[in-house]
């Protein structure tokens, strides 16, 4: 006759078994339909670094034509600043895929703030653009690279900053992109629809 003690562990042991079962199954349970689950940080994105900590958007003035705004300008909307300067090779072959980009996402709540971090001024940068033919982006300038330097420096650019509709920094890619990628698309479209980066 079997004892009280063996029935003890052949139960115990059965609830091990149910308990391995629930956990494992709960961790390899399908994604909600209609959730993107593609990886974000891949193919163009791939040098992406999400912030961390999130840091809020510096509060320091550039150029809007002839005003001084700072970021606070576009709460409510996703944001790209990308740093750009009429010297930067690398800067001149990204910006007509910001361009693209911004044609492309002009619909949702969205907006590229491309700024000529230049000290030849904005002048200077408004001609250099109307020879590219870019004319989906607004003209910003911080000549005197106050805001560049607000946000770390900008002593490689490109230098693009992606911020939520709050103006908190998501993250940041050094460097050149193709920004109309449809990885570059897909990152942009999940901050706009709130999901997280990593």
């Amino acid at each position: 006759m079997k004892t009280p003690r063996f029935w003890l562990m052949v139960w115990g042991g059965i609830g091990s078994l149910i308990l391995a079962y629930v956990l494992i199954a709960a961790s390899l349970k399908p994604p909600a339909r209609g959730i993107d689950t593609t990886p974000l940080l891949v193919g163009e994105m791939v040098d992406f670094t999400p912030a961390f900590p999130p840091r809020p958007a510096p509060e320091i003035p550039f150029q809007s034509g002839d005003t001084m705004i700072t970021l606070q300008e576009f709460r409510g909307q996703v944001v790209l600043v990308n740093f750009w300067a009429t010297w930067c090779a690398p800067c001149v072959k990204e910006l007509p895929s910001l361009n693209a980009l911004q044609a492309q996402l002009e619909d949702q709540k969205f907006k590229v703030v491309a700024i000529a971090a230049d000290p030849r001024g904005p002048e200077v940068a408004r001609t250099f653009l109307d020879k590219l033919n870019i004319s989906n982006l607004d003209l910003y300038a911080d000549p005197r690279l106050l805001f560049a330097a607000a946000i770390g420096g900008a002593n490689v650019l490109p230098v693009s900053i992606l911020y939520d509709g709050t103006g908190t920094e998501i993250g940041r890619l050094t460097g050149e992109a193709v920004w109309d990628s449809p990885e570059a698309i897909r990152l942009i479209r999940a901050v706009i629809e709130g999901r997280e980066v990593k």
